[in-house]
């Protein structure tokens, strides 16, 4: 309480945050198991693994013609894999932290209904902004260096390259405070995962199909913030590049504090 007291009004949310690193950094914690195999190991061996196979088609033989790649369609699996990977952390862990005997912890230790979603929120879109800079930075640096057929134009200095390093970074940071918005609404790790997965790899693609679905697409979250970091898709949202960012910031912020309204909600239901 002490120590609490001594930081001021920040307190409650330096000792969450600090809680939320120890358990993320576990033995069996999701650094291990989820953030360094899938949300930064596999996007760069998925991205390499197919730029390699293009370049060998480039140049093995005159018949067969590959397209060469811009800069701007270079870091997808980053967004695909990196980003969302941490935003599932995020919701999952926010899911299970609010049950059983680790949800009523941390209503003793931590009074106030948002300080351990914000603290879940500040971590893992930390950790998911540092890792995405230097995911882009790699594949940005590489590409054109290992597989100069395919993908000589990629340049990290290029307006597009500089776009990424800065946008990639706020795009997971924001996609991590959907995950924790939608963890705390369901409030069950299973369920917020396949909520979470269905919403950004099925609704949002598939929304294109149904009746004045191409206007429908242009409001999905995890689409408008991908487009907003300057990576190629196949539809524009009403309102460019960056307002595309700050839509999929402000979409958080929402389910971020509907998520707090309804923790807070079954605190006094219990």
């Amino acid at each position: 309480m002490t120590a609490a007291v001594g930081l001021g009004p920040l307190g409650p949310l330096t000792r969450a945050l600090r809680t939320e690193l120890v358990r993320f950094g576990g033995n069996r914690g999701p650094l291990v198991f989820a953030a360094i195999p899938i949300a930064i190991v596999m996007p760069l061996v998925v991205t390499f693994a197919i730029a390699a196979v293009a370049e060998r088609f480039a140049t093995m033989s005159s018949t067969i013609q590959v397209t060469s790649v811009q800069t701007s369609n270079s870091v997808y699996w980053v967004l695909i894999f990196g980003a969302m990977v941490w935003a599932l952390i995020a919701a999952t862990a926010q899911a299970g932290a609010a049950r059983g005997a680790a949800g009523d912890l941390e209503r003793y230790l931590f009074p106030r209904i948002w300080t351990v979603p914000a603290a879940r929120w500040m971590a893992y879109g930390s950790l998911s902004a540092v890792s995405s800079f230097l995911l882009v930075t790699v594949v940005l640096l590489v590409l054109p260096t290992a597989f100069p057929t395919v993908y000589g134009a990629v340049s990290i200095g290029s307006p597009e390259g500089l776009r990424f390093l800065l946008t990639v970074p706020l795009y997971a940071f924001a996609a991590c405070g959907i995950g924790v918005g939608v963890g705390a609404i369901i409030g069950q790790p299973v369920v917020t995962a396949a909520v979470l997965l269905g919403w950004a790899f099925v609704v949002e693609n598939s929304i294109a199909l149904v009746p004045k679905g191409y206007t429908l697409q242009g409001y999905m979250p995890f689409l408008n913030g991908q487009f907003g970091t300057g990576q190629e898709l196949a539809f524009t949202p009403p309102w460019g590049l960056n307002g595309a960012l700050f839509y999929t910031t402000i979409v958080a912020l929402a389910l971020f504090v509907l998520g707090c309204c309804l923790l807070r909600w079954r605190r006094r239901t219990r």
